[in-house]
């Protein structure tokens, strides 16, 4: 195996989330259903009487159906499907983590999406010259939005936050500094 397909496998388990737990938790069903109906068939071969059902009872049932068995297996059907639809989602859905790479000349580095808004928040606050607590941001893949509550009486240039901001972020990644909302809040704060 190659050192670029190692890297990019760790940058894959990296940033995406693992489907272990739905799989292991499906499993663990099937083991269950499978292990009910083989001691149930051992019980009825043994003439002892059935934990919960009797198979050939459930059959029998299922081939001749009266209102209450109809009622259960409408209300069983719902939940396996219900199953599978959850089971499908998390098939399908992509898993991502709020995890960003940036390619680095010695290999890639893991960036975590509050770093990189942390970050822009910092320009951004520096920028506008109001205190730490006055500037915040939220970062989602490539896109940031930054939030700035000025000090009373002294104006905000929201161009100036976005460039900044953009400035400190393309530092990070070029990809991070290309979609910048800068929200400029009308009321401000004391100083």
């Amino acid at each position: 195996m190659s050192n670029g397909s190692v890297e990019r496998r760790i940058r894959r388990r990296s940033v995406h989330r693992s489907r272990s737990t739905a799989v292991a938790v499906a499993l663990v069903v099937l083991v269950l259903v499978a292990a009910w109906i083989g001691t149930e068939s051992v019980l009825r071969a043994i003439g002892r009487p059935p934990l919960l059902a009797d198979p050939q009872s459930v059959v029998d049932a299922a081939l001749r159906p009266d209102a209450a068995f109809v009622t259960i297996a409408e209300v069983v059907a719902g939940v396996l499907v219900v199953l599978g639809i959850v089971l499908v989602v998390l098939a399908v859905a992509p898993g991502r983590r709020h995890r960003s790479v940036v390619e680095h000349d010695r290999g890639a580095v893991i960036i975590d999406t509050r770093i990189v808004a942390s970050t822009a928040a910092n320009a951004a606050g520096t920028a506008a010259g109001v205190p730490e607590g006055n500037a915040s941001a939220t970062a989602r893949g490539r896109r940031t939005e930054v939030r700035v509550v000025p000090v009373t009486g002294v104006p905000v240039d929201e161009s100036v936050v976005r460039d900044a901001v953009r400035e400190r972020l393309s530092g990070l990644d070029e990809r991070f500094g290309r979609s910048i909302r800068v929200r400029v809040e009308e009321k401000g704060t004391l100083a």
